[in-house]
């Protein structure tokens, strides 16, 4: 089944919703110290993000550069936006590879995790600004 693409982006704003519910439980499990449940939650919760990335997100990014001429501030911030979720993607691998002890600890876990927290959150407003924008 193949939904227009206004569809998919209520889909994609729909998941995204969840998924901060889900991180803000993952915060939680974590101040709990609760740090099994929290890894779980959080390798769950990115691993949808990556495949909204790539199913909705991806596709969405480039028709709006190929079809789209929404001016040099929408492109800024869509540039930021995905820089933004590719940072997360990025601290979540590196995470999980110091905890496979593939590469060392470089950083506090606790500064990366932050880090990834506020990331995320500063992309999700500016994913709903830029949702606003095309859809509003």
């Amino acid at each position: 089944m193949i939904f227009d693409i206004k569809t998919q982006a209520m889909v994609n704003l729909t998941i995204q919703f969840l998924l901060i519910m889900t991180v803000s439980g993952a915060v939680f499990l974590v101040k709990k110290r609760n740090i099994g449940k929290h890894c779980v939650v959080m390798r769950f919760a990115v691993l949808l993000q990556i495949i909204a990335i790539a199913g909705v997100m991806l596709p969405s990014m480039l028709s709006y550069i190929e079809n789209e001429q929404r001016g040099i501030f929408f492109n800024i911030e869509m540039l930021v936006h995905h820089t933004l979720g590719l940072t997360v993607i990025s601290i979540w691998i590196y995470i999980n590879l110091v905890f496979a002890g593939v590469m060392r600890l470089r950083v506090r876990l606790e500064t990366a995790m932050r880090l990834a927290l506020a990331s995320w959150i500063i992309a999700l407003i500016i994913g709903l600004h830029m949702y606003m924008l095309i859809w509003m």
